[in-house]
């Protein structure tokens, strides 16, 4: 819960370093209110819990919630000796951390304690304290969640922008009605009334009804409580002092957060004028008093399922940008991003050659022995474990990866992109830094890495599993430059050495019979030019 002004479940950023006493104590002020507010609450609910229980004897968890409520008390005069905004505390954060130190005692109590009762509930006939109960919890928990903002805020006030707002802490969780009543038929209904009578006999109608109501006695209190809570419906009286229903209808409605959250007009006053206005300004409905409990009903039922159908529909749309999120992401496995750029703005990827462009190679040396005398588990953790490394490797030197075929794997530069150096260097680099990778593993493998440059043929092939890949001689030719290998070394074709002669030590293989092609110049290269 947050309590008036702040925004809701975020703490008071300090504005400056906290250096002057002015800023300091201005700054202690916000931070005290907002964490006071949640603390007042819980101690609220926590003594009527008490007095409820004392009533009916139950002793056993009427001693509990003493221990709650005592716990709740030690916390409000522990902030008021450290954090009082009028006295001479400073916001030194060893205080700071002292304070987040002893309050975790108390707060551990009032969470625990709450844990404890949510699970026996059920077998005490506890039901009827069921909701005070988890909002006592979530209120402890998010008290706690707030200590350590506020620490984390002070820790990063010379380090970051300190205008940032920072990270939002999780509201509690939503109370929830008694368990003999389906959450689909029933709501969570704020009555704003400043006469207590009215408020009283609402109340009661609504719970009888199996709907969990929350009471506002002003304007001000209503707006605080709505951005703590979340309801599903708001009965505003038209006559209150301060601020009139009428106006708070017109900030609800101006407000993006709450200008679809449904709202009956409530007045003495029979005036059609007012309904109509009322309505026109974005109200739900409209109910005269003395209230005609068949039309609370039913106008209350209304307000509810119109509510819950929109957020049935924001559930959807929300569902609709999370697999819209996950189809990218899988295509963004599946394709390269430019493919994948191609593909969202024309639906369809034209196949095209592509000239000048390293094909690189890389296969683990005797991988099938291996496969054969280790277990199933630990052969393919080893290798996703590698193939990981080699992804970051190439990604890191601007080399595409293409596909993996078993323990291989194939990937490309000067394909979507264009390196900053000449593909084939870029390929080098990548496959010296692979083998240097594959060694530093606790494992018996070498690797082969192969390089050819020249002109491919690319396109996505498949119907059901999509497929972007290589096709053409200079494909053919970088594997058979891998598989002719050395383990341990890369392996450059002839075209491919001469364009990066000038960068790299190179090691003539001599002329070796490679299948398709004839005999042909291969070159290793195991380390490249300072």
């Amino acid at each position: 819960m947050t309590d008036h002004p702040f925004t809701p479940g975020q703490m008071p950023a300090p504005a400056t370093k906290l250096e002057t006493p002015r800023t300091r104590r201005a700054w202690l002020a916000r931070t005290h209110q907002a964490l006071l507010a949640p603390v007042h609450t819980l101690i609220e609910l926590a003594g009527m819990m008490l007095a409820d229980a004392r009533e009916r004897g139950q002793e056993e968890f009427r001693d509990d919630l003493e221990k709650i409520h005592t716990a709740g008390r030690a916390l409000l005069a522990r902030f008021h000796d450290l954090l009082h905004p009028t006295g001479e505390a400073t916001v030194e954060l060893d205080t700071l951390r002292l304070l987040r130190h002893e309050l975790r005692t108390p707060l551990t109590h009032i969470i625990g304690y709450c844990e404890l009762w949510l699970e026996d509930a059920e077998a005490f006939f506890l039901d009827s304290f069921l909701a005070d109960l988890r909002e006592v919890h979530g209120l402890g928990k998010q008290t706690l969640a707030r200590l350590d903002e506020i620490v984390r805020l002070v820790e990063h006030a010379g380090e970051t922008d300190l205008n940032r707002a920072p990270e939002p802490v999780a509201a509690p969780p939503r109370p929830q009605p008694p368990r003999a009543v389906r959450r689909g038929e029933t709501g969570a209904v704020l009555v704003v009334d400043d006469d207590a009578n009215n408020r009283d006999l609402l109340s009661r109608f609504l719970r009888r009804e199996g709907h969990f109501v929350s009471c506002a006695a002003d304007a001000r209190q209503a707006m605080t409580m709505i951005a703590s809570h979340l309801f599903d419906l708001i009965l505003l009286d038209i006559l209150m002092p301060d601020s009139n229903g009428v106006q708070t209808l017109a900030m609800l409605k101006a407000d993006e957060r709450y200008r679809h959250l449904p709202v009956i007009m409530i007045s003495a006053y029979d005036e059609m004028d007012i309904a109509v206005r009322c309505i026109e300004m974005g109200a739900e409905d409209y109910l005269p008093k003395p209230f005609n409990p068949v039309l609370l009903k039913a106008r209350v039922s209304a307000g509810l399922e119109k509510k819950r159908l929109r957020d049935r529909e924001v559930l959807f749309v929300q569902q609709i940008q999370q697999e819209k999120k996950r189809s990218d992401e899988l295509l963004h496995v599946i394709f390269p991003d430019e493919i994948v750029r191609e593909l969202k703005t024309t639906s369809i990827v034209r196949p095209r050659r592509f000239d000048n462009v390293a094909v690189l190679f890389c296969d683990i040396a005797d991988f099938t022995p291996f496969c054969d005398g280790h277990e199933p588990e630990e052969v393919v953790w080893h290798l996703q474990e590698l193939i990981e490394i080699w992804e970051r490797i190439a990604a890191r030197h601007h080399v595409e990866k293409i596909k993996t075929i078993g323990d291989a794997f194939m990937a490309a530069a000067g394909l979507l992109e264009r390196p900053a150096d000449h593909p084939v260097l870029h390929c080098v680099r990548c496959g010296l830094e692979m083998i240097a990778a594959t060694r530093s593993l606790p494992l018996p493998w070498a690797v082969r890495v192969g390089i050819h440059f020249g002109s491919v043929v690319a396109g996505v092939i498949g119907c059901r599993h999509y497929l972007f890949d290589l096709w053409g001689d200079t494909v053919n030719t970088a594997a058979r430059m891998e598989s002719h290998g050395i383990p341990g070394s890369v392996t450059l074709s002839e075209p491919a050495w001469q364009q990066v002669a000038a960068h790299c030590h190179g090691e003539p293989l001599g002329r070796i019979d490679i299948k398709g092609k004839g005999p042909m110049e291969m070159i290793r290269v195991d380390r490249l030019r300072m």
